[in-house]
């Protein structure tokens, strides 16, 4: 027999040596053993040998309680509430299943997986360490070791996810498709074809709100090790940089790893402990670091941190060093100091109060502390409340402080309870007779507002009334979004020696804009606001303060300034456009608008009469914004469905649109 084996060739026993065998008319016999035997040699056969053994065909020892049926259930596994496991079924140990998860079996779920909310796994086989975001369905597919699937994808019949791999938010993954281990799929792709050699789909680690991931399933400590060592490497050795985070347990292990990857890289650091976002900032810039970096729990997801990095000034990395640093993180290109350059850790204590003295230095004491101001302030449980408590009592300030302290079991807040947190707070403030209500986000960067006669007020309205006080109390140019309603614009240019300059919505080149137009103020219409003069940042704390030294020397209720901002007809609606046709879409307006009165700073707005319409694509998703303001509410809405059908028709998708909702 090995004499038909020619050597250094590859040989088949089926299809080349018995067949030989049986040409040449030698023996060949069958032997009838008792047992189980499945030949893996496809997809499919793996799945039924799984099966098989879940169904007892198998003589196996099936590790796990066997519970109802033919459902294992290993040890230490989490099962949330309103769980449905239909067997066959294996949970592996440690695995997490989240409140409403669904497994229809037959299925295999690995030890140390989670499934999270309301995710339904029907004939599927999940190996260990991987995440299944909430929201999402898997149809008979695979999924390998340290996979991450995030929230809203769809894994269609027979795909098959290798190692390691990152499918983003509302991918879908058609049926039979493969891809192979270390891939990253961005949000919103849908798949129809294997992945083998193509490398990370991901475009970078940034999106336009700074490095966001999911906590140890993302954002490990050897990930976040790297990061710091990417960091710091962007710096000279022994470069002072800042680190801070919030009161939360995993943004105190992402800020050590970090820490550790920075001082590998030849950097000093200063740790701040818990500070809010711009105290810190303010920080970097006082102190003539190099640079500095805040971790937080998302405010949008508890499930994810925020990392934020600053340069010396205390702004926000501009593009061009976000993309010079994600060279070094994917490259591995990290500078590695020998022993003796490896940098301290210093822990300084006069953060807060460089900060304050900062802020008095700017404000008029003497105004708010003769006007006996009282104020209602929720500060959601964020670092804030580490801060403004010591300004109010300097200012004569009588405060109503909702959610000050710190809570480890706080969770992000979805937009029906943070509507419901604000109503709170609005009826509070009109109970108590506050001159002002506020609501301070986790981060400390976005205020809210509320009026004394506790109407909310919505991002428009708050802009029209904070750049109203600020320009009539010093003139100059308020820079904004070229978003905002065509009022807002209108409102500054009756104020004498003011005027409005529209800008990006990205955060950082607002920023930027900011200062190259010396704006007295800037806003990305979304409850942050930038005084320049203070701080090159979205900064809640002294916002609200300046907001109060300006009331107090209006002398009127906000209200009564409330109807000096005109309101306009405006209407948001959200197209889902594919990744690949983003850029036709644009050219397709673009021709489209040839000879008409366009602006292309950012998108493309189009002028029509009594107002305009922005069709502006999304940086971080894969979708437009269709953004109308016009004098008229049924022409506003006509025109919103008229552009929304331009963006379908470009894209080949006669989908509807769905309207925008935003904090």
């Amino acid at each position: 027999m090995l004499d038909m084996m020619p050597p250094a060739t590859v040989v088949d026993w089926s299809s080349d040596v018995f067949p030989k065998m049986l040409t040449n008319a030698m023996p060949l016999y069958g032997f009838l053993v008792p047992g189980y035997w499945c030949d893996i040699g496809n997809i499919q056969t793996y799945y039924q040998a799984n099966w098989d053994a879940l169904e007892g065909r198998v003589d196996v020892e099936i590790a796990g309680e066997r519970r109802h049926g033919n459902v294992w259930i290993g040890e230490n596994v989490e099962i949330g509430y309103d769980v449905r496991i239909e067997g066959p079924a294996y949970i592996g140990n440690e695995c997490k299943l989240k409140a409403g998860v669904f497994i229809n079996g037959p299925a295999c779920v690995g030890n140390f997986s989670v499934i999270d909310e309301n995710t339904k796994v029907s004939n599927s086989i999940i190996w260990t360490y991987s995440y299944i975001g909430e929201n999402s369905r898997l149809r008979q597919a695979i999924v390998c070791r340290h996979v991450t699937i995030k929230n809203n994808c769809l894994l269609e019949e027979g795909a098959v996810i290798g190692d390691d791999v990152v499918v983003g938010e509302g991918s879908t993954i058609d049926a039979g498709v493969k891809i192979w281990p270390d891939k990253e799929i961005e949000p919103g792709s849908t798949v129809h074809e294997s992945i083998i050699w193509a490398g990370h789909y991901k475009r970078g680690l940034f999106s336009s709100n700074g490095l966001v991931g999911l906590i140890n399933i993302e954002l490990t400590p050897e990930y976040c090790a790297r990061l710091g060592a990417s960091f710091a490497a962007l710096f000279p050795k022994g470069a002072a940089l800042a680190a801070a985070r919030d009161g939360q347990r995993p943004s105190r292990m992402i800020k050590r790893a970090m820490v550790a990857g920075m001082i590998s890289s030849g950097a000093s650091i200063i740790d701040l402990s818990e500070l809010p976002i711009p105290v810190v900032q303010y920080y970097a810039r006082d102190h003539r670091i190099a640079g500095a970096v805040h971790i937080q729990m998302s405010p949008l997801d508890s499930r994810s941190a925020d990392i934020r990095m600053f340069d010396a000034s205390g702004v926000v990395l501009d593009k061009k060093v976000e993309r010079k640093l994600e060279n070094l993180f994917f490259r591995e290109d990290i500078r590695r100091v020998h022993f003796y350059e490896m940098g301290d850790i210093t822990y300084p204590q006069d953060a807060i109060d460089s900060y304050i003295d900062g802020l008095i230095a700017l404000t008029d004491v003497e105004a708010i502390r003769q006007a006996h101001l009282k104020v209602l302030v929720d500060f959601d449980h964020g670092s804030a409340s580490l801060v403004l408590p010591r300004l109010f009592k300097e200012l004569n300030i009588e405060a109503i402080p909702l959610n000050a302290g710190f809570d480890e079991t706080y969770q992000s807040k979805t937009n029906e309870a943070f509507a419901e947190a604000r109503r709170q707070s609005a009826l509070i403030t009109r109970t108590l007779g506050c001159k002002l209500g506020a609501y301070i986000d986790y981060g400390s960067e976005r205020l809210f507002l509320i009026d004394e006669q506790g109407e909310l007020l919505d991002h428009h309205e708050a802009l029209g009334v904070i750049a109203l006080l600020a320009l009539k109390a010093k003139p100059g140019v308020l820079l904004a979004p070229a978003t905002v309603p065509q009022t807002i614009a209108a409102l500054v240019r009756e104020v004498p020696g003011s005027h409005f300059v529209p800008g990006k919505t990205e955060p950082s080149a607002l920023l930027r804009a900011a200062q190259q137009h010396q704006a007295q103020l800037a806003s990305d219409a979304s409850g942050g606001y930038v005084f320049p003069d203070h701080l090159l940042g979205f900064d809640a704390i002294f916002t609200l303060i300046k907001l109060l030294e300006l009331l107090a020397k209006d002398g009127r209720p906000v209200s009564a300034v409330r109807k000096e901002v005109p309101r306009a007809a405006y209407e948001h609606r959200l197209e889902t456009v594919p990744w690949d046709a983003k850029g036709r879409v644009m050219r397709t307006m673009v021709e489209l608008h040839r000879d008409a009165p366009v602006d292309l700073a950012d998108g493309i707005k189009v002028f029509v009469d009594g107002g305009w319409v922005l069709v502006l694509p999304d940086a971080d998703m894969p979708r437009y914004h269709i953004i109308v303001s016009m004098e008229d509410s049924e022409q506003a809405r006509a025109l919103a469905d008229r552009y929304s059908a331009m963006v379908k028709t470009a894209v080949g998708d006669t989908g509807s649109a769905s309207p925008a909702t935003a904090r």
